[in-house]
């Protein structure tokens, strides 16, 4: 198969049609593959201004151009959509995408011979797809509705064979509940802003697939030196024992200061969800699809109420930073409830912030029991289940609050921006606070980005203490022009050492790259693998000779589609709105903690905010008082062909 050539299979869930097709090369030479493909077809089958949940938005699901060779890291699919998250009062929806790696469903779906998954329409009555190489076929899911991620997955298997990658939802899908995720092979979850609730409106439980074809590379030889080369390098890389000994555990040395939510000590914080504290529940570390790091796990509660529960992916962070918010010191209490909210396939991080916004809301007597259907929101453990379950099975108040932040804000005209941790922008609450983490380019990811997420746009600068000479080395190595990497390390009195704007743009258009070619960015974060290093890789599989700079290019056409389809709905600079609580101090037991910027040498103010949005909009070539492309930058990037 020549691997310029895209594979897409299209289901129309409503009159069960399967169709097939090849892609023009074109598509790979201008888009890469994986989901830069997928977001020109995107464009062509997104129509304006439809509601989520109707039968005719689609979800495009994308298995990367790396996937399924022994590329390191390359696991990744990402799933494109109209995201179901109400972003703006007026009732917007962003056009999105969601990036998850996996064992088994991205390299099968590639050994299948499809590198995108066009899903349609709305069956009537419950369904899963099954994709077995070129069979692909509907079957009734009427027995396994309501099952949770897990036991979908576990149950399907059992159907169907044990060889197979499984994309699963849980109830909180089925129940349309606005931030429920789809999960990838049980440890992955592809979700922020409610996938999950895409398939749930769709009637589709899950989707499973497996392939014995085999992934063709156009130059093996070649290929394998460069495979060599990269595993030699992250063999030799220092800190590799300590992720293969907890997996994304092993972050805690930066996490417990960016992802700070100021309310316990770090020392307290430390002694209750610290390392000693992840390695009590440990129990096996899981590497994705030819991966050499490994950062899922699979964890078991030795004692305690929930002695002996088990459960699959990366409890750790979203445990810790919501048991610091909640005043939950028991770990193994928020591990149970990672546990209940991974099977109920919700965001916990999404769903325990509402919980705590609203607990906080009833006692500061500004919702009443009349608000909250007679239920009483106090602090504590079976409280929160109590609302948490209420959420999930949208009953009573908990349908309010499974519409999230803005359905709360116009229901009771409480003012999410009024919540005290990590920001919101466009109806989405952030992972990172920029208060805790000092103002750098992963943070204005989550106001640029349509989908507000970093989406994998890590670099050093995500850790703290980096210092500039590290940070422009790994800049330089992206295949960046030298007056760009010039532009970005030219100091400024309102960004800093260098330019965050226009650092931002780059690390966005890289961050593409990386999701069209399936590569993890923990590899590119700790500077184990660059720019050049994806490019040799591109070439040797697809023989088409590309250079780090033309990826540069590929990831800057691939973010002005992705721009462009959101300017259509409705988005411009003024939903592009820095997060008004980054602007207030964090009062904690450690101080005053100010956004400054990461040297720390002055705090962000919003005139600087916005003056590095100009920097941004400005290296974007885009209309720097509107925030959308300009018509000779389309022409520019060749992508004036495509209707909008």
């Amino acid at each position: 198969m020549d691997r310029l050539i895209s594979k897409e299979v299209k289901v129309d869930l409503t009159n069960g049609s399967v169709g097939k097709r090849e892609l023009p090369e074109k598509f790979a030479r201008k888009y890469l593959g994986g989901s830069g493909i997928g977001w020109r077809l995107a464009a062509e089958y997104l129509k304006e201004d439809i509601d989520p949940f109707s039968p005719e938005n689609v979800i495009i699901l994308c298995a990367g151009a790396l996937v399924g060779t022994l590329a390191p890291g390359a696991s990744k699919v990402t799933a494109i959509s109209k995201f179901p998250v109400i972003a703006t009062k007026d009732g917007k929806h962003f056009i999105g995408s969601s990036t998850g790696g996996g064992r088994y469903f991205g390299v099968n779906m590639k050994m299948a011979g499809y590198d995108q998954l066009v899903i349609t329409g709305r069956s009537e009555k419950p369904v899963y797809l099954k994709i077995s190489d070129d069979e692909v076929k509907i079957k009734d899911a009427s027995d396994i509705w309501g099952k949770g991620v897990d036991e979908t997955a576990d149950k399907l298997l059992e159907i169907e064979g044990k060889n197979y990658g499984v994309a699963s939802i849980g109830p909180a899908g089925e129940n349309t509940v606005r931030f429920a995720e789809m999960f990838l092979d049980k440890t992955n979850s592809l979700g922020r802003g409610g996938l999950g609730a895409l398939m749930g409106s769709k009637n589709l439980k899950a989707i499973i697939v497996k392939g014995t074809k085999g992934v063709s590379v156009a130059r093996p030889d070649e290929f394998m030196e460069i495979v060599d080369e990269l595993h030699r390098r992250i063999l030799a890389w220092p800190f590799r024992d300590h992720w293969i000994k907890i997996g994304m555990g092993a972050g805690w040395s930066t996490f417990k200061h960016t992802q700070y939510p100021g309310i316990w000590s770090k020392a307290k914080w430390e002694k209750l969800y610290g390392e000693e504290k992840r390695l009590q529940t440990l129990e096996e570390v899981m590497p994705c699809n030819s991966c050499l790091i490994s950062c899922r796990i699979k964890w078991k509660i030795k004692d305690g109420e929930f002695a002996g529960e088990t459960g699959l992916g990366s409890p750790y962070g979203k445990s810790a930073t919501s048991g610091q918010l909640l005043n939950i010191e028991d770990h193994r209490k928020m591990i149970h409830w990672v546990t209940l909210a991974n099977r109920a396939g919700i965001d916990f991080y999404t769903t325990t912030r509402i919980i705590d916004f609203v607990t906080k809301l009833y006692q500061d007597g500004k919702l009443t029991r009349e608000d909250t259907g007679g239920l009483e929101l106090k602090r504590g453990y079976k409280s929160y289940l109590a609302l948490f379950d209420k959420i999930v099975n949208r009953d009573d108040f908990g349908d309010i609050l499974a519409d999230g932040w803005i359905r709360l804000q116009q229901e009771f005209g409480v003012d999410p921006q009024e919540f005290w941790y990590a920001g919101i922008c466009k109806g989405t609450d952030f992972i990172y606070d920029a208060r805790a983490s000092n103002f750098h380019p992963l943070m204005m990811t989550f106001f640029t980005r349509p989908r507000p997420h970093h989406g994998g746009s890590h670099t050093l600068t995500n850790s703290p203490g980096k210092s500039l000479e590290e940070i422009r080395n790994q800049v330089e190595r992206w295949g960046i022009k030298k007056e760009a990497v010039k532009r970005i390390f030219t100091p400024t009195t309102h960004s800093g050492k260098f330019n965050v704007g226009r650092y931002t743009k780059y690390m966005e258009d890289m961050m593409r790259v990386k999701n069209a070619l399936g590569a993890c960015s923990i590899y590119t974060f700790f500077g184990l693998m660059f720019g050049d290093d994806l490019a040799k890789l591109y070439s040797a599989i697809t023989g088409l000779e590309v250079k780090g700079r033309d990826l540069v290019t590929c990831g800057e056409r691939i973010s002005n589609i992705v721009k462009l389809l959101n300017v259509r709905e409705g988005f411009t600079r003024k939903e592009d709105a820095v997060p008004e609580l980054w602007l207030r101090p964090m009062d904690s037991p450690e101080g005053k903690i100010e956004t400054m910027d990461y040297f720390k040498t002055k705090v962000m103010t919003k005139e600087d905010i916005e003056k590095i949005l100009d920097d941004y909009y400005d290296e974007r070539g885009w209309d720097v008082k509107k925030g959308v492309p300009t018509k000779q930058t389309i022409r520019n990037l060749e992508i004036d062909d495509i209707e909008l």
